[in-house]
C-alpha cells in the first residue's frame, strides 16, 4: 500500500471521525439551532464534538472500508499509534486553554497516555513487526486503554454517577470497550466467532 492510498483513507477515516464526533454530540446536546447545517458543520465557530464518537466512527469506517483489497487491520495498527502519538498533545493542550482548571484531564491523562505510547512502541510494536501479535490486535488494544482510560477520568471527576451512566459519551465508550475486547480475543485466537463441526470435540 503507498503512502498516497494511505494519506487518502486516513483523509477520509478523519472526515467519518468529525462527522460522527458531531452528530454524538448534537445528540447528546440537542437544541433546535443545530438544525441549520452551518450551525452543525462550522465547528469551529459553534464548537461541541464527542470524543468518543469519533474513535467509534473512525473505527467502523477503518474496518469495513472495503474499496479493494488492502490490510484493514494493518492500516487500523496505523491510525491508532497516530492518534495514540496525539493524545497526549491534545490533552495537554486543552488543559493548558482552559488554565488547567482540570488537572486530571489537563497533567495525568497526559502522562497517562504518553506512558501508554512509549509501551507500545518499545514492547508492542517489535511484537506486531515480527507477526508475534495480529494486525489489528494493536488497534483494539489502544481502543480498550483509551475507553477505559476516559471512563476512569469521568468517573473519578463526576459529581453525580446516576447523571454519568446515561451519557450517550460514556454509552458508547462502554461498547467500544466490550467490543475491542471481544475482537481482541477474537484476533489472537483466544476465542472463535465460528460455529464448530459437528465432528469437532
Amino acid at each position: 500500500i503507498t503512502m498516497e492510498i494511505l494519506f487518502n483513507i486516513a483523509f477520509y477515516t478523519i472526515g467519518i471521525g468529525l462527522l460522527c464526533s458531531r452528530i454524538v454530540y448534537v445528540i447528546e446536546h440537542f437544541s433546535i439551532g443545530f438544525l441549520n447545517p452551518l450551525v452543525f458543520f462550522l465547528f469551529p465557530y459553534f464548537p461541541g464534538l464527542s470524543l468518543a464518537g469519533g474513535v467509534g466512527g473512525a473505527l467502523l469506517f477503518t474496518l469495513l472500508y472495503r474499496a479493494k483489497k488492502y490490510p484493514n487491520g494493518r492500516i487500523f495498527d496505523f491510525f491508532s499509534m497516530a492518534f495514540l502519538a496525539a493524545l497526549p498533545v491534545g490533552f495537554l493542550g486543552q488543559g493548558l486553554l482552559l488554565g488547567m482548571r482540570d488537572r486530571f484531564s489537563g497533567i495525568f491523562m497526559p502522562i497517562i497516555f504518553l506512558i501508554t505510547l512509549i509501551f507500545f512502541v518499545k514492547i508492542l510494536l517489535p511484537l506486531n513487526t515480527r507477526g508475534e501479535i495480529e494486525d489489528g490486535s494493536l488497534g483494539f488494544l489502544f481502543v480498550v486503554v483509551f475507553s477505559l482510560t476516559t471512563l476512569i477520568s469521568l468517573i473519578v471527576r463526576a459529581n453525580n454517577f446516576i447523571g454519568l451512566v446515561m451519557q450517550l459519551d460514556v454509552i458508547l465508550l462502554v461498547i467500544l470497550l466490550i467490543f475491542s475486547i471481544i475482537m481482541l480475543l477474537v484476533k489472537e485466537k483466544h476465542i472463535s466467532l465460528k460455529k464448530p463441526n459437528r465432528g469437532d470435540n
